[in-house]
């Protein structure tokens, strides 16, 4: 094998290797009606998915205890809100819409 073919290979099997050490988060995703609210283990975003005038918010508690709410924002407008990094480990969440009520909390396996 020429020293150039070694190298190409060479080349060849650390891409591969740098493809497959690789970890993509999971995203858990929880929905009450047509709206919904999405997590990591460090963020979280809402969704609404309704025109009904009645805000979509996100609802979670850390692993240390604090508590913090994430709106969409953008109101039924087919996007969901922008990913909200939290400052810590999301322990549990839920997904909320004002004078609706919300969905019961889902334990982030993340």
């Amino acid at each position: 094998m020429t020293a150039l073919r070694r190298g190409v290979v060479l080349l060849a099997a650390a891409g591969a290797l740098t493809l497959s050490t690789g970890t993509a988060e999971a995203t858990v995703r929880l929905s009450h009606g047509q709206d919904w609210a999405e997590a990591t283990s460090t963020a979280i975003r809402a969704f609404d998915g309704e025109s009904d005038g009645n805000g979509v918010y996100a609802d979670f508690y850390l692993t240390n205890g604090a508590h913090g709410s994430v709106w969409d924002g953008n109101g039924a407008d087919g996007n969901p809100g922008p990913w909200a990094s939290v400052g810590g480990r999301i322990a549990k969440f839920r997904v909320c819409e004002d004078h609706v009520g919300c969905s019961g909390w889902r334990t982030n396996p993340s």
